[in-house]
């Protein structure tokens, strides 16, 4: 995950000013990556190894974190944060997005006329703070408060359209 530090680190400062916005007994964890990989709320992808990772947070509801690199342009990182709310969980949500390329060499996400090989997913569980109703206003924040700091994958909702 040291290759996405600053993207993680901007993640966790626009949590900590939503934070702001809730009480004490709701507060968002930020992402931690050191025990979030023993935790497994961060996974590495294992590329052509679909059986041998699991989805963080799979039955959850929450938001989720895609994270990689520009194919050709290996420094440039992308980041796609996204939703899992009422009847959906973070696993269905990770397996629409992955499955597509579970037989190609790399796991990838299209933006534009780029192409991103996909390093890691991670998400936080809103049910297990019993709010997952906030999982949409979450998501909604993050983008638009990242969208002029990070290279966000993201179509909807992100000011620097492809």
């Amino acid at each position: 995950m040291n290759t996405y530090k600053s993207e993680v680190e901007a993640i966790n400062q626009s949590i900590t000013t939503f934070n702001k916005c809730l009480a004490g007994s709701c507060l968002i964890p930020e992402i931690d990556t050191f025990s979030g990989i023993e935790e497994k709320n961060i996974v590495e992808i294992l590329h052509r190894r679909w059986d041998d990772f699991p989805f963080p947070n799979s039955d959850s509801r929450g938001v989720y974190f895609i994270f990689g690199r520009h194919r050709e342009q290996q420094a440039r990182n992308g980041v796609y944060i996204g939703k899992a709310s009422f009847g959906s969980a973070i696993g269905r949500r990770l397996y629409s997005w992955l499955h597509p390329h579970r037989s190609s060499e790399h796991f990838i996400m299209n933006y534009g006329q780029d192409t991103y090989i996909l390093d890691y997913i991670a998400s936080i569980s809103l049910d297990k703070l019993a709010i997952p109703f906030m999982a949409s206003a979450l998501e909604e924040y993050l983008i638009s408060s990242l969208s002029s700091r990070l290279n966000l994958l993201n179509g909807t909702g992100n000011s620097r359209r492809a």
